[in-house]
């Protein structure tokens, strides 16, 4: 059974999952289109305090290249990645995305170095087959090592042994464009940065002609989604509009696996849902305290509490990421309030 972060969810969920994610040959690899597969098994190199680490890695084959989409939470499972990914697509060069500068998403990247280190040309260096925006790149550079000890503290030593931040050396300068920059494979792949949607950056990437796209961690499959390090606005917006330019032969990728269209309406739902009831509180004058104690103890008017009753410990987390939620939304408000 795959360790993926989706197993958490329970199997009323997974009927929800797109039809067209057809397992393939391993227990590992799911794929969506003729070219786009998922790797799922990033939890089996991550212990069971990291679970919630273990997210998707997607993989973009083309006739002479391989495109990553996010390369793990350590170097371990960077290595099982890129392992599984040579067995299964040979020797083909490849670009490993870093769709954002959280360490799950990343800290995979050196995992991939010694695995593709025969397709480098003469004199070039594995940083350079990384991509991400610049703030992407600068913010990792920042954070780093304290994040990798961070997840040491919480993980333990020997699930991040061999982990460092191996920070991107080719970036994508434009707020807009299309990957061809990077393969002319991939001229139909078009991307798009968004500031504060999740995290202080965030690629977003689509593909028209495969009706396809990539939204990381922007539409998650929980009944309290996690604002993270966003703005409720920018998520709300983006959310919204991802709702709209959808076609309903459209998939949408997440870190999470495919999700679909019902979990960006529930996202959707409960953010606009909490960003009122924030708003409603302080033009009434209601304090910060006492606004998360109000809008925690009706948890269950802002979900679907189909599986949360039945589990205390998916209970308690839910509970903590609201109330965080309600406190971030709480201080981006507070300034337009009356």
């Amino acid at each position: 059974m795959s360790l993926n972060v989706r197993n958490l969810v329970p199997a009323v969920f997974l009927s929800l999952l797109a039809p067209l994610a057809q397992a393939q040959s391993g227990d590992c690899w799911q794929q969506h289109r003729a070219t786009v597969y998922e790797w799922t098994c990033a939890g089996q190199s991550l212990p069971a305090e990291g679970q919630d680490f273990a997210l998707s890695i997607v993989v973009v084959d083309s006739p002479k290249a391989l495109m990553v989409i996010d390369s793990g939470a350590t170097a371990a499972v960077g290595e099982s990645a890129a392992a599984a990914i040579r067995s299964k697509f040979g020797t083909k060069p490849v670009w490993v995305l870093n769709t954002q500068p959280k360490p799950e998403h990343v800290l995979g990247n050196v995992g991939f170095r010694a695995a593709f280190a025969s397709t480098l040309a003469p004199g070039e260096n594995f940083s350079s087959r990384i991509v991400a925006g610049k703030r992407t790149a600068d913010l990792m550079r920042e954070r780093c090592p304290t994040c990798i000890d961070s997840f040491s503290e919480r993980m333990g030593s020997d699930s991040v042994k061999g982990t460092e931040s191996l920070v991107p050396g080719r970036i994508l300068r434009t707020k807009t464009g299309h990957l061809g920059l990077l393969h002319n494979d991939w001229v139909p792949w078009k991307f798009r940065f968004y500031n504060d949607l999740e995290t202080e950056e965030a690629l977003v990437l689509r593909n028209q002609e495969l009706k396809l796209w990539w939204v990381g961690s922007a539409v998650q499959n929980r009944d309290i989604p996690d604002l993270y390090d966003g703005n409720v606005v920018e998520r709300i917006n983006f959310l919204g509009r991802l709702k709209a330019r959808m076609a309903a032969d459209d998939t949408v990728l997440t870190s999470f696996g495919v999700l679909g269209r019902d979990w960006i309406e529930r996202n959707l739902n409960y953010f606009v849902r909490v960003q009122q009831a924030v708003l409603y509180g302080l033009e009434d004058g209601v304090s910060e305290v006492e606004l998360i104690e109000q809008i925690s103890a009706q948890i269950g008017e802002f979900k679907n509490i189909v599986y949360v009753q039945t589990d205390p410990n998916v209970n308690a987390k839910a509970l903590e990421t609201h109330q965080l939620n309600i406190q971030r939304i709480f201080r981006q408000t507070e300034p337009f309030a009356f």
